[in-house]
C-alpha cells in the first residue's frame, strides 16, 4: 500500500511539473498596434512588404494596413498591381480600402465570419516548446483559429507569465510570414475610423474572396 501510495505522489508530481512547464495560451491584449515586415508567396512569387496591425477590441475595430497588398487573400482581387491596401473593421463590417487610389468597397460583415478578431482567436493551441528568435526568447506555438478551426498557424510571442503582456514576435497564417517589430508595440495610437471613401452611399461590393465570403461568388479570383 505504501508503495502504491508513493507511486501515486510521483505520477501527481511529474503532471504538476509538465503542466507548470507549458504556459498560458495566447490571448491578445483589448488594444495595442504594432509593425511588421511581411513575406507573401502566390505561386513561385513571392513580395515583401511592410505593415501595421492596429487593434481595437475594446472598440469593436481594428486595421490591417500594407504597403503591397497584391497577394492578401482580401485585397487580391487587384493582384495585377502593387497597391497598398487597408482591411478596416468597423461596426462589425469589413471594408478592404486602396489608399492610393482612394477606393473602397465592402467586403463581408459579422454574419459572414468577419468582424474583429476575438483576443482568443487563437484555439487548440499547442506549446512546441521555447526557443530564440533573432535574440529574444519566445514561446513558439502552433494554433488554429475560429471558427472553422483554420491552419495550422504558426506563431511566436514573448514569455511573460501574463498571456495579455506579451508581444507578437511571428505569425505564420494563410500565404504570408509576418515579422514584428518588437520596439514598435504600443498601445496609443490614432482612433481606427472609415475612410470617406468608404462612406458613401453608391460603395459597390468587392469581388474575388470577399464575394466568396458573402456568398455572392461560386470561384475564386
Amino acid at each position: 500500500m505504501n508503495k502504491l501510495y508513493i507511486l501515486a505522489i510521483i505520477l501527481v508530481l511529474q503532471i504538476a511539473s509538465a503542466s507548470a512547464k507549458t504556459p498560458l495560451p495566447p490571448i491578445w491584449p483589448d488594444v495595442f498596434a504594432q509593425d511588421f515586415v511581411e513575406i507573401a508567396t502566390s505561386g513561385n512569387q513571392t513580395i515583401r512588404d511592410v505593415g501595421t496591425y492596429y487593434y481595437d477590441y475594446a472598440n469593436n475595430k481594428q486595421r490591417l494596413t500594407r504597403s503591397n497588398g497584391q497577394f492578401d487573400l482580401f485585397c487580391g482581387f487587384n493582384s495585377t498591381e502593387p497597391l497598398a491596401c487597408d482591411q478596416v473593421v468597423v461596426d462589425n463590417k469589413r471594408y478592404i480600402y486602396f489608399p492610393e487610389l482612394n477606393d473602397c468597397c465592402y467586403c463581408c460583415g459579422l454574419d459572414d465570419g468577419c468582424a474583429v478578431l476575438k483576443p482568443q482567436w487563437f484555439i487548440n493551441s499547442q506549446f512546441l516548446g521555447t526557443i530564440d528568435y533573432n535574440g529574444v526568447p519566445a514561446y513558439k506555438w502552433v494554433i488554429y483559429e475560429e471558427p472553422n478551426q483554420q491552419g495550422p498557424n504558426y506563431y511566436y510571442e514573448t514569455t511573460e507569465k501574463n498571456p495579455i503582456d506579451r508581444k507578437t514576435l511571428y505569425l505564420a497564417r494563410n500565404n504570408y510570414q509576418q515579422n514584428f517589430f518588437l520596439d514598435s508595440f504600443r498601445k496609443e495610437f490614432p482612433q481606427i475610423s472609415l475612410p470617406e471613401a468608404c462612406t458613401v452611399s453608391s460603395l459597390s461590393n468587392c469581388p474575388g474572396v470577399c464575394a466568396e465570403v458573402r456568398g455572392d461568388s461560386l470561384s475564386a479570383f
